[in-house]
């Protein structure tokens, strides 16, 4: 019998989120997000003692190749949240590198390429052959690596090739899977066009560390994500916990700085910047109510700043169409100068499209109404980002650290983070807290902007219970997987599920054998630009109600649990 694997699994915390007030939603956000750093049952926590001796041990090897940099790497490779996360990294590290005059040693391997910064490439991640070339490429003429694969359910064929290509070389690469499912829950279904499954490379991996040979598995458990799989979350949250404190406590050691930086207080640190965050979970719900108003109405949400707080919302806004179903406008982000800000390896990559331009001047040729909402990220007193919002219809919203006074009248309404600085200095230090000081505003404006696009979705009706249903159903994958959501939750057969599928995708309640006959590709084309398709599939099966009524229901109301029990308790009188 197969087992779900934990970051697929449903929290039982929030379970009831899709029915709850914004206040409610952040409360439960709050309560998911502890499970990082408490634990989930009785697995592996970011803080127990095996997590932090196993990064104890990888950052000693970071340690030296920061020592002895000729001929010495560290990449982080990875897909989709996964993978921007190791950009972020490799960023900040080497930024890091540039302030002490010493070369820049941090690299990332994005499945896709830059375009997945901004873009789901479902292709690239399937793909181990393409991560094995990417991964040569990375680190071609060196001689010592260590290579950190991330993927949140140990299953990702793109890390499983480039794992596997390390453990061919052992005199040059040092490999650590970095991910949050217990070993036995690794993927084991086949790779196409490969050999082997991911269990087959984690096993590969624990015989070279039962020989003697350096090889991590670096898999502390958090908890499932509290919408259901999405793994940009606790995954994602996790992961940068992880790989900063892992090569801040390296770049530490190796510069033989006057503190002595632990690990265990390092992520001590982030658990209190997570409480600040909540702290103020009254201000954030405003936020939230405001931003779901706003998709709900037919606005957008835009992120704008300068430096890498701002990256962080390009990052937030790229996870949203994988995630609820949303299109590559509802939630964008723009960064300062643009790619001259975001530092990436393939430059400027704008002409790929309109979705890749992301600077502040190209937020400018955007036509704004009063249903959108420009969250400005820390950056309101700067006249360099308030010039492109100043006079515009749209909402105006200041993610800030700082105590802004002046000019707040541009805003609608400001939402101040206050870092913990005193519990940071003592807990790591006045010296490391000023050096880790951004990646503690990155992770609380992550906090802060996963609330926001999470609860603005729940209020738009994209969730039920705690499960991203309105799925597009743009390829023969998502087809097949609306089809099973529709199963699993209307409690339906294969054949009634498929049946009320078709409806909804032919707007129709009689689906005659001449459709029913059309190729999957057909279905699909006719289904790609339409909106709601399992909402509206499953508010009619579970009420009975015509397709057309399903779908003015939730136009009523977009909240689809509520929907249902309306529609039926309206049948009942």
């Amino acid at each position: 019998m197969s087992v779900t694997p934990i970051t697929e699994a449903s929290n039982l915390i929030s379970e009831g989120i899709d029915v709850e007030q914004p206040t409610g939603i952040v409360s439960i956000l709050q309560k998911c997000d502890a499970e990082i750093f408490e634990g989930y049952e009785d697995y592996k926590s970011l803080l127990h003692d095996d997590t932090v001796q196993t990064l104890e041990n990888i950052a000693g090897h970071i340690q030296d190749i920061l020592e002895n940099p000729d001929g010495g790497l560290v990449v982080f490779g990875g897909c989709g949240t996964s993978g921007r996360l190791g950009f972020v990294a490799s960023r900040t590290f080497n930024e890091l590198q540039d302030f002490r005059r010493q070369p820049e040693l941090f690299r990332y391997c994005l499945a896709g390429g830059d375009k997945a910064l901004f873009t789901s490439q479902e292709a690239p991640e399937d793909d181990p052959n393409a991560g094995i070339e990417a991964l040569k490429r990375a680190s071609e003429g060196k001689t010592k690596v260590v290579y950190i694969g991330i993927t949140c359910g140990l299953s990702a064929p793109y890390v499983a090739g480039q794992l596997d290509f390390c453990l061919d070389h052992p005199d040059r690469f040092i490999p650590v899977l970095l991910g949050f499912n217990p070993e036995k829950l690794a993927r084991n279904n086949p790779i196409d066009k490969w050999d082997k499954t991911f269990m087959q490379v984690v096993n590969r991996l624990k015989e070279r560390m039962d020989s003697g040979t350096t090889a991590y598995i670096l898999n502390p458990v958090v908890g499932p994500e509290p919408i259901t799989g999405s793994s940009r979350m606790k995954g994602g949250t996790a992961t940068k916990v992880l790989l900063e404190t892992v090569c801040l406590k390296a770049l530490f050691d190796a510069t033989h700085s006057t503190e002595n930086m632990s690990v265990r207080s390092m992520i001590e640190c982030y658990r209190a910047v997570c409480d600040a965050v909540y702290s103020k979970r009254d201000a954030l719900a405003q936020v939230v109510n405001m931003a779901g108003e706003g998709l709900r109405s037919g606005g957008c949400i835009y992120y704008l700043g300068v430096d890498s707080l701002a990256i962080m919302g390009l990052i937030d806004a790229s996870e949203c169409p994988p995630t609820y179903g949303s299109s590559l406008d509802d939630v964008r982000g723009f960064v300062g100068a643009g790619y001259a800000s975001l530092k990436n390896m393939e430059g400027d990559i704008s002409p790929y499209g309109r979705h890749f331009r992301i600077s502040l001047d190209n937020f400018d040729d955007i036509l704004l109404t009063e249903k959108d909402i420009a969250i400005v990220i820390n950056a309101g007193t700067e006249e360099s980002v308030l010039t492109h919002i100043r006079g515009k219809q749209c909402k105006k919203f200041l993610l800030t650290f700082e105590h802004f006074q002046a000019k707040s009248d541009i805003f609608d309404h400001v939402f101040r983070i206050d870092m913990p600085l005193n519990v940071l200095n003592e807990l790591i230090g006045q010296e490391t807290t000023t050096t880790a000081n951004q990646m503690f505003r990155e992770i609380a404006v992550k906090w802060c902007l996963n609330a926001i696009t999470t609860g603005a979705h729940i209020l738009k009706g994209k969730v039920y219970k705690n499960i991203m249903i309105d799925v597009k159903v743009s390829n023969n994958k998502l087809y097949h997987r609306a089809a099973g959501i529709l199963q699993r939750l209307g409690k339906l057969d294969h054949d009634t599920a498929l049946e009320y599928l078709l409806r909804s995708i032919y707007d129709t309640d009689h689906v005659t054998d001449h459709i029913r006959d059309l190729p999957i590709a057909q279905h699909i084309l006719t289904a790609t630009p339409r909106s709601k398709i399992v909402p509206v599939a499953l508010v009619a099966a579970v009420t009975g109600s015509s397709v057309e009524e399903a779908r003015k229901r939730l136009d009523e109301q977009p909240v689809i649990r509520t929907a249902i029990v309306q529609a039926l308790a309206s049948a009942s009188k």
